[in-house]
């Protein structure tokens, strides 16, 4: 029970930093804002791995069947990249590219989510 609230706790704040890191990449990195939109959104871009680390720990705190496990992490982590690429077109602009890679990610989302729902105890 208490490694559970200890993982938890733990993914949120991998949310919180992914999220905060996602909407101001600027907090860590001095290199100047890209006037090419579609790079502009793909320095937020890696700051989902956070998002999709804590997104794992929050709903997934078992290893067996080691198949759900595989599909949850795979997922999460493409969840927690949709979001962030999801907050740098808010925020950034948006572009045709931008649009087809969040699709490009649903459409590699959803085996991933079947496949979970499918081998989980």
């Amino acid at each position: 029970m208490e490694n559970t609230i200890i993982l938890r706790l733990l993914g949120a704040l991998l949310i919180i930093i992914g999220l905060v890191l996602s909407t101001n990449p600027e907090l860590v990195s001095d290199k100047p804002v890209p006037t090419d939109t579609f790079k502009a959104v793909e320095r937020r871009i890696w700051w989902g791995l956070l998002i999709g680390f804590g997104l794992l720990l929050q709903f997934h705190h078992y290893l067996m069947p080691w198949q759900a496990t595989v599909a949850t992490t795979f997922a999460s982590l493409l969840v927690g990249l949709l979001i962030s690429r999801l907050i740098g077109i808010a925020l950034d602009g948006s572009v045709a590219k931008q649009w087809l890679n969040v699709a490009i990610e649903i459409i590699i989302l959803v085996p991933f989510v079947w496949w979970y729902f499918n081998t989980r105890v």
